[in-house]
């Protein structure tokens, strides 16, 4: 440490030590020290002993040495002087944001729009997220769709990548509902794995904003993409979005993945993919959406008619239908049922794994509507032994 700089702050402590000084008259003391410091070493070296402090009163004198480093960013005269400069900057920023000083937003947001460096912008914002400082989630969330959508040169990548982490990590302490959608498609975008971007994106989706199906709703409906509709789907179904919200946004997600035709095997997967994540949500959620229904019934149709769904869709459908207490869905159950055994008294083989699964759904329903086909099957030659007793035990079930 320059000797000047050392004799200035053991006088400071000494004065402390003896006399009984007022936090405003320390403060003036140490901003008198660094106004004198004559080069960027100095300063340093006595901005270190102020942030070590950890003081709220000494915000007076980081917020106008701030504003000094940034209006003199221009005037270095060297690479060298620019790095001291950007550190000195960075020591200020971050004991800024650690004393939550909002006081000092509009500075900290200058330092964002002054330099290049991604990793002193990246403090910057995670700053402002400290500060609460909610004015700037906008343009933060405009900065991190830019970088989500710009894959840029290789050199480039690796500081855009830095300074989307901060982004990420400002928004989700800011909780600003405008940055969910950038921080979802931030959670699935181009950057490497050892950047970390993408799973921290997913983790702060989850705590954001707490019911984010409209927004979700309005994702998958405006992106064409299948995988970009399940992530919304997956997104809305980890937040703390009320059951009803998670159950229209599955429902949404089921009649979206029926709505389309693949145009070649990727799509068919993740068109498949879509539709099992609905339906496994569907089942699952407690609370049942009634607009549900119609797209169900809709795919036992399709499968009667033209078998467009494999075996592990139909069971993961009928296993949701079963969870509905609802009498046109156990009539729907009941017609496909019916369907089933009449191609079996004409022969044919298909699959004893829908038929028993199918019979299931409907003894779940405790729908009278199923009594019928049920007790078709029961007296039916052509079933299995093993099929008549799933019936005969589906029967006990409904409210008769």
């Amino acid at each position: 440490m320059n000797v000047k700089v050392f004799r200035g702050l053991a006088v400071l402590f000494v004065l402390s030590a003896v006399l009984p000084l007022s936090a405003n008259e320390v403060t003036a003391v140490w901003g008198r020290l660094y106004g004198r410091a004559s080069t960027v070493d100095h300063k340093l070296a006595i901005m270190q002993s102020i942030v070590e402090q950890h003081d709220r009163d000494m915000i007076p004198v980081l917020t106008s040495a701030l504003d000094e480093q940034v209006r003199n960013l221009s005037n270095q005269r060297s690479a060298t002087e620019e790095t001291q400069a950007y550190e000195l900057i960075k020591m200020i920023v971050k004991e800024l944001g650690r004393l939550k000083a909002s006081q000092a937003a509009t500075y900290t947001w200058e330092v964002v729009e002054a330099v290049d460096d991604p990793f002193l912008k990246g403090e910057a914002v995670i700053a402002l997220g400290k500060m609460g400082a909610r004015q700037y989630a906008g343009q933060m969330a405009t900065m991190l769709r830019n970088l989500n959508f710009n894959y840029d040169e290789l050199e480039n990548q690796r500081a855009n990548e830095v300074f989307a982490y901060a982004l990420v990590l400002a928004l989700e302490r800011l909780k600003a509902e405008e940055g969910y959608e950038p921080i979802f498609f931030a959670s699935m975008g181009w950057y490497s794995s050892l950047s970390g971007v993408k799973e921290r994106a997913k983790q702060a989706l989850a705590v954001i904003v707490e019911d984010p199906t409209q927004q979700l709703h309005s994702i998958m409906e405006n992106n064409e993409r299948y995988s970009v509709k399940t992530a919304a789907l997956d997104a809305g179904l980890a937040s703390q979005a009320p059951d009803e919200a998670k159950a229209s946004l599955a429902t949404f997600a089921l009649q979206e993945g029926l709505r389309y035709t693949a145009k070649d095997g990727i799509e068919k997967r993740e068109l498949k993919s879509l539709r099992l994540s609905a339906l496994r949500a569907i089942g699952t959620l407690q609370t049942k959406d009634p607009a549900a229904a119609e797209p169900m019934e809709s795919m036992l149709i399709g499968y009667q008619t033209n078998r467009i769904f494999e075996e592990d869709t139909m069971l993961t459908l009928l296993d949701a239908m079963g969870g509905f207490q609802d009498d046109e869905v156990a009539k729907a159950l009941a017609s496909f049922l019916s369907y089933q055994t009449e191609r079996r008294q004409y022969g044919a083989s298909d699959s004893l794994r829908i038929a028993k699964a199918t019979i299931q759904a409907l003894g779940s329903t405790g729908s009278s509507a199923g009594f019928e086909a049920l007790t078709m099957v029961t007296v039916s030659e052509f079933w299995e032994g093993s099929v008549r007793r799933e019936a005969k035990a589906a029967l006990q079930k409904l409210n008769l």
